[in-house]
């Protein structure tokens, strides 16, 4: 009974050893985004049209949802000149976005993006430097507008 007591420890460890993996922030999908607005001076964000890219530049293949970087995050993270995040009310769903899509290894998915027509807080009105990037984990480049 204490032989296979301890054989039920030693193995229950071995497995719970080979089980343990790295936090999700530290694998690396391979997975980017780079992001170009329509334009860089505006008058007012709203509607702001962006070009997003998502590359795969990982070894392995990646399942993307375009419903995900359209409804259930923020795809574009605006930032007010004083640094201060801004959420955008949520955008209409389309029947294309809830079809997920494989990227292979090199391959791109792109595709256009635009910003809400309101924003939390309000910032009608309100001129500067804000500052955009892919919202989410995904690495991505940074874009100034201005609004004049």
């Amino acid at each position: 009974m204490k032989t296979s007591t301890h054989i039920g420890i030693t193995l229950l460890a071995i497995l719970s050893i080979g089980m343990t993996t790295a936090p999700a922030e530290e694998i690396p999908s391979g997975l980017s985004a780079h992001i170009s607005p329509a334009t860089n001076r505006v008058s007012t964000l709203a509607g702001l049209e962006f070009t997003v890219v998502l590359t795969n530049s990982g070894p392995t293949n990646v399942t993307i949802y375009p419903f995900a970087f359209a409804h259930l995050e923020q795809t574009i993270a605006v930032f007010s000149p004083s640094g201060r995040f801004l959420v955008q009310k949520p955008k209409p769903i389309s029947p294309e976005d809830a079809i997920p899509r494989v990227l292979k290894p090199g391959e791109s998915f792109t595709f256009t993006n635009k910003l809400s027509d309101e924003f939390v807080p309000s910032i009608d009105g309100i001129r500067g430097k804000y500052h955009a990037r892919f919202g989410g984990h995904i690495p991505s480049n940074e874009v100034e507008i201005t609004v004049e």
